[in-house]
């Protein structure tokens, strides 16, 4: 009987011990854990260094004066409402394209490119109002917005947007008048 005590005693403190033991163990795996979770913000600052590249010559609201697709132009119909873009300093993009609003994000590469600046813009969100009128002039201006590649903004306050197919897009700083006609449409 003496002996099933302490054999008891001895099992009992066993097992003490290998909880204790465990205890300690779990701690370094916890401490392993911490630098995995700070080399997570590690990868994520380089993204905020490339979008700071900022140009406040293109910051405000620019009014549509001319379109051009390859292979020809398309004019722009000059009537009320204007189509608009806004950039933000906030990388944001803006405006009206002739019948619906629409809204995305833009990026400036700091590339200086043969014609241009380097820009990225999109995708783009917009409302889903049909304008018979309209519609084919609203498609071709987000279609050459989405795939711009560059921009210039000139001293005579236009800003020119190009897409990798040669694609043009010339805005204003002024809102032109419902008289306004681009030269070679006349």
């Amino acid at each position: 009987m003496y002996r099933m005590k302490i054999l008891t005693a001895c099992v009992v403190s066993c097992v003490f011990l290998l909880v204790l033991m465990a205890g300690c163990t779990s701690q370094p795996v916890s401490k392993q854990a911490t630098p995995v979770t700070t080399a997570v913000p590690a990868t994520i600052n380089p993204t905020p260094s490339s979008a700071q590249v900022q140009d406040p010559s293109l910051v405000g609201t620019w009014y549509l004066k001319m379109m051009a697709e390859q292979g020809g132009p398309a004019l722009v119909d000059m009537m009320s409402p204007q189509i608009t873009a806004v950039f933000t300093n906030q990388s944001n993009v803006i405006g009206f394209s002739g019948c619906n609003n629409y809204n995305g994000h833009y990026t400036l590469t700091g590339q200086g490119l043969s014609d241009g600046g380097g820009i990225s813009i999109g995708p783009l969100a917009s409302t889903t109002m049909y304008c018979a009128n309209s519609t084919k002039t609203e498609t071709t201006y987000l279609q050459i917005l989405q795939a711009a590649e560059t921009y210039t903004v000139n001293g005579n306050q236009e800003l020119t947007i190009l897409d990798n197919s040669g694609n043009t897009l010339v805005y204003q700083k002024t809102p032109y008048s419902s008289t306004f006609v681009p030269k070679g449409f006349r």
